[in-house]
């Protein structure tokens, strides 16, 4: 709708008429309003034609399934089922015709029909989807990320009802009875490298007459697919196409529609969304908004979004954007009123978001449609030789779920990770972790009451096929591709095995959150230098969802696809007698700054004290001696001094084993003083130890021989307990390299030396005598 829109309609309905200038002039003048016969012709007031849109996004071949629908916050279970979608949608046309009779309705989708689909859809390459869209009637549509899944060829052989190849499938879907599609595919940003051409014929848009009473206008419809394709998409089925702007690409057919007269416009775009209290929010208000710039005189009425399976209902400037959430949980229902005159919607269109529940509003149970019903139950015959084998059996009947917690961890998505880690160990591949993108894991496991897990119902987790792959990656690689979980709109996420880690907050918007700490699963630290064995599906391998680390990993073999792997591990765990369970465990840990900086502290400290081992001071000590944390510094002051500095302290910086010695001469230690002794690591974190200097030790030595008492004679300063010698009577100090006798040895010396003197000096003679020979 143009800006002038809703105030032209006004005039428009007393006579005036747009120019192409955006002015007007006047067919019936104030004097003929009031009854002047000039000759002029006047115009009576035109009546509107009604218009309702019916529109789903995300369908994924979804023909049974159901799940949560979050409606406006609001949680709706059980939601969905093809033949209860075709019920709703017609009902919905139904209440719009009684109201408004002459109305039309359009039904559309925004991409994501087919892919990722569940057994009785995927196993017949999704052409049982094909034929239920065609009996809901939907006349629009446009690509999303999964019609890539297996290449646009294959994708195009299904819409057109094409024969496969002999051999091409299995046997089932070779003889399936297909058909072509009835929905006009329309892409506008996507162009063939070599030709320039929107591939397969497609065109950017398309036009639908809305006839009524003699009266018509033609609603454009624009298709536009996410530029991310490159992301989410293996190379081979996307690099031959370039991916163009979204924004400029609807300013530029939105004008070209408009130069044909085409100024109802609505865009159908696999783009992302959500809303709040009525505003739109994400990619898709983006690309509004950026239209406004590109061109403000854009006629875009209506844009119904799509990718990212959120409840959207909201307005970006004049333009109302809508999702379905996903699956056939939920369908959107928009109206509106165009004018003949402008060829445009009256005012931006009205719309509501009904999730698709077996009993209705009323409790009344709502039919199911029969056509729809009979292609679903023709398709589950077909597959239900596969889909009901049972290939495990789980510790408790119900539900696992792919919820994820606050911290993107899910219970279905570490038991997938943990599979393909088990599964590529028992085949001898001693791989140490494994980690997929959350968006390959597409349903909750279903249990039957009997607590059997079926083939089906494994497929509908890992329905893609993608090829495993087994990598080697560095420990510092892994931290970067945990990192890329974190950017500024974090929709891209991992599941894991094998590893556990915590993360924080940054402060930076655009990057809020970055790892903290990786361990492994036995809780030893990852080492960044350190090399591993990661599995990772091909998909990530290519950078998929934006994982662009992965690229730089070594590529060491590949194993089994993901959906056989997952039923692999449960044929493995029955044939062990073991049963199948899922939880949350906290492989991912939000930590605060707070949190960790606290954390960290107490683990400096209480490293500081199991390191750090000091000896006894004595007084007159000049030395302290001690072991503590490599390359710690250590400080000696006396207690007293600590708070006021008055004295320097003594300080000594631990060698790499950790030993020190503090010169503390300067300190002139006198006994019962209290010297604070501060250990302080290499990251600043401090432990003060208080030592009493002790006195100096004193050796009592034994009575001799008479009972007396040698003297004492006070040890040198500066030794332990432990380097000071034992004092024995055999023991003896060395001096010079003389030998010396003890103290109690001198004393009997002498006794014996004055004896001797009273025998008289012939003696003495004598010793000299013999000394000179």
């Amino acid at each position: 709708m143009k800006k002038a829109s809703l105030l032209f309609s006004k005039v428009a309905l007393l006579g005036l008429v747009v120019t192409s200038l955006g002015s007007f002039s006047a067919i019936v003048s104030a004097d003929e309003i009031g009854g002047t016969d000039t000759g002029a012709v006047t115009q009576a007031p035109t009546a509107t034609l009604p218009i309702q849109l019916l529109g789903i996004n995300d369908f994924h071949g979804a023909l049974s399934t159901t799940g949560t629908a979050y409606i406006n916050g609001t949680p709706f279970r059980n939601a969905g089922k093809a033949a209860l979608l075709a019920t709703y949608l017609d009902q919905a046309e139904e209440t719009f015709k009684e109201t408004n009779a002459t109305g039309s309705t359009i039904r559309v989708q925004a991409g994501d029909m087919v892919g990722a689909s569940p057994a009785n859809s995927g196993l017949l390459q999704d052409e049982p989807t094909i034929k239920v869209l065609n009996r809901m009637n939907f006349q629009v549509g446009t690509l999303g990320n999964h019609e890539f899944d297996e290449g646009l060829a294959e994708y195009n052989r299904i819409l057109t009802g094409t024969a496969p190849l002999p051999g091409q499938f299995n046997q089932i879907t070779q003889n399936y009875q297909r058909e072509a599609t009835k929905t006009d595919i329309v892409i506008a940003n996507m162009t063939d490298k070599e030709t320039g051409a929107i591939p397969f014929d497609w065109k950017p848009y398309t036009t639908k007459l809305i006839s009524q009473n003699g009266q018509s206008v033609e609603v454009g419809f624009i298709g536009i697919v996410t530029t991310e394709i490159p992301n989410l998409v293996l190379k081979k089925h996307y690099e031959q196409y370039n991916f163009l702007d979204e924004a400029e690409t609807v300013a530029k057919y939105s004008k070209e529609l408009r130069d044909k007269g085409v100024n109802a416009i609505v865009v159908l775009a696999h783009v992302p969304a959500t809303s709040d209290k009525d505003i739109a929010i994400g990619d898709a208000a983006t690309l509004i908004n950026n239209v406004n710039t590109i061109d403000p005189e854009n006629s875009v009425d209506a844009l119904f979004a799509g990718h990212n399976h959120q409840f959207t209902n909201g307005l970006a400037n004049n333009t109302r954007i809508v999702q379905s959430t996903s699956q056939g949980k939920a369908f959107v229902n928009m109206t509106g009123e165009l004018d003949p005159v402008t060829k445009d919607f009256v005012k931006t269109p009205d719309a509501v978001v009904t999730p698709v529940l077996a009993n209705d509003v009323n409790g009344t149970p709502v039919v199911p449609d029969s056509a729809v019903s009979q292609i679903i139950e023709e398709a589950d015959n077909l597959v239900t030789q596969v889909t009901n084998e049972k290939v495990g059996t789980a510790t408790e009947a119900g539900t696992m779920s792919r919820e994820v917690n606050a911290a993107n961890e899910s219970p279905v998505g570490n038991l997938v990770t943990d599979a393909q880690r088990i599964v590529a160990n028992l085949d001898g591949n001693h791989v140490d972790f494994a980690m997929t993108n959350n968006g390959g894991i597409r349903a909750d496991l279903l249990v039957q009451d009997d607590k059997t897990i079926t083939w089906g119902a494994a497929q509908n987790v890992q329905p893609f096929g993608n090829i495993l792959q087994i990598v080697e990656m560095t420990g510092a690689q892994i931290e970067s591709v945990l990192n890329e979980q974190y950017d500024e709109d974090g929709k891209y996420f991992l599941q894991l095995s094998g590893l556990r880690y915590t993360y924080t907050e940054t402060g930076d918007p655009t990057v809020p959150y970055k790892v903290h700490q990786i361990v492994k699963e036995n809780g030893e630290p990852l080492d960044p230098n350190g090399t591993y064995r990661v599995v990772i599906n091909d998909f990530l391998f290519g950078g998929g969802d934006g994982f662009k680390t992965f690229t730089g990993a070594k590529l060491i073999g590949a194993i089994d696809s993901d959906t056989d792997t997952f039923i692999n591990y449960f044929k493995a765990q029955e044939a062990a007698g073991k049963t199948i369970s899922a939880a949350v465990d906290g492989r991912k840990t939000y930590r605060s700054q707070a949190d960790i900086a606290a954390e960290n502290e107490k683990n400096a400290l209480a490293a500081i004290h199991a390191a750090t081992v000091l000896t006894d001071i004595k007084e007159k000590d000049t030395q302290h001696t001690g072991k503590t944390l490599p390359n710690a510094t250590i400080s000696v002051q006396v207690k007293e001094t600590v708070q006021t500095r008055s004295l320097n302290p003594a300080t000594a910086i631990a060698d790499a084993n950790g030993d020190f010695t503090v010169d503390i001469s300067s300190l002139d230690v006198e006994k019962d003083q209290v010297l604070v002794v501060t250990v302080t690591d290499q990251n600043g974190y401090s432990v003060p130890f208080e030592k009493t200097v002790l006195a100096m030790d004193v050796v009592t030595p034994k009575p001799d021989e008479n009972g007396g008492t040698p003297p004492v004679t006070p040890e040198k300063p500066g030794k332990t307990d432990e380097d000071k010698p034992v004092t024995t009577d055999k023991t003896s100090s060395k001096k010079d390299g003389k030998d010396f006798p003890q103290t109690g040895e001198n004393v009997q010396l002498i006794g014996a030396i004055v004896g001797a003197g009273l025998l008289g000096g012939g003696i003495v003679l004598v010793l000299r005598k013999n000394r000179v020979v």
